[in-house]
């Protein structure tokens, strides 16, 4: 079968992911799984690599014949200068997580919003009416791009919340469904049906609080809502607990990796992952 890069052997290749800090990723354990069961040679290795090794990473990595890489915090947007090619959802988000190395190329794709949405959908099918989204990293682009493209019902809104709404605002269109706004009006206004952390608070060696308290910010929520905290394992005490407590359906961000793993790997592969294939990365992040 002809693949993306550049034919698929049992001869083992080599993929991995990138990110700093990266010592927490549990992506090796899923696709180590996922090579399991599709009965493959491959291997797949987490790397520390500090931003100003970033460029010399993804081209080493090219050279030394590597299937591809997932790129992580702080990497995603940086990454977009090394790319050849992007894929259409890397293009309109302005991020890449996924690097296929094909013919030569550096191809960059974008699976986080495929994959987060896919996961929110596991919460609920229902369309979301009121999101607001936290932070403006590489991960929150794709988040927007998801709600927005995707999961947004009639006339729904998302709300971005940054340290710096006006640099925001001036990349969204005037009108649209998404407007920029700043940490003085998260918990605020609209009552929210979906909140999404896409911060580094609560991740290893992060922040420990937002810039306003997380009650603030689950007395926001409307009745039912979804909370969704991208970051994993799950910080104990911290925004997904408070919002369980006060009623809303929650979810930590290991269901988003499972499925932008999932359409990583189809890329890399050049083929689709049945169900089979699927549960065993599931049951690798347990």
């Amino acid at each position: 079968m002809t693949t993306a890069s550049g034919g698929e052997s049992r001869l083992a290749r080599c993929f991995g992911v990138l990110g700093d800090p990266v010592a927490h990723s549990r992506s090796p354990a899923m696709h180590a799984a996922a090579f399991a069961a599709l009965g493959l040679p491959h291997r797949y290795l987490a790397f520390h690599v500090a931003p100003a090794r970033l460029a010399a990473a993804v081209r080493g990595a090219a050279a030394l014949g590597f299937g591809g890489v997932n790129l992580t915090v702080p990497h995603k947007q940086a990454a977009l200068a090394l790319c050849d090619e992007l894929g259409p959802e890397a293009r309109r988000i302005g991020a890449v997580n996924t690097l296929v190395f094909a013919d030569g190329a550096i191809v960059g794709h974008n699976t986080d919003g495929r994959g987060f949405a896919a996961a929110v959908r596991q919460l609920s099918p229902e369309p979301v009416r009121e999101a607001m989204v936290l932070g403006s990293g590489g991960a929150s682009r794709a988040v927007v791009d998801a709600i927005a493209g995707e999961l947004l019902g009639p006339e729904g809104h998302v709300r971005w919340v940054s340290r710096d709404p006006a640099a925001l605002a001036a990349a969204l269109a005037p009108g649209g469904s998404v407007v920029a706004a700043g940490w003085d009006e998260a918990g605020r206004g609209v009552p929210v049906d979906l909140l999404v952390n896409c911060t580094t608070v609560g991740m290893a060696h992060g922040p420990g609080e937002f810039p306003v308290a997380a009650a603030t910010l689950v007395g926001g929520l409307a009745s039912g809502a979804r909370v969704v905290d991208i970051v994993y394992p799950r910080p104990a005490g911290g925004l997904l607990d408070l919002a369980e407590a006060a009623g809303a359906a929650v979810q930590d961000g290991l269901e988003m990796l499972l499925w932008q793993g999932v359409y990583a790997e189809e890329l890399w592969l050049g083929r689709s992952l049945g169900p089979d294939v699927v549960a065993a990365m599931r049951a690798a992040l347990r």
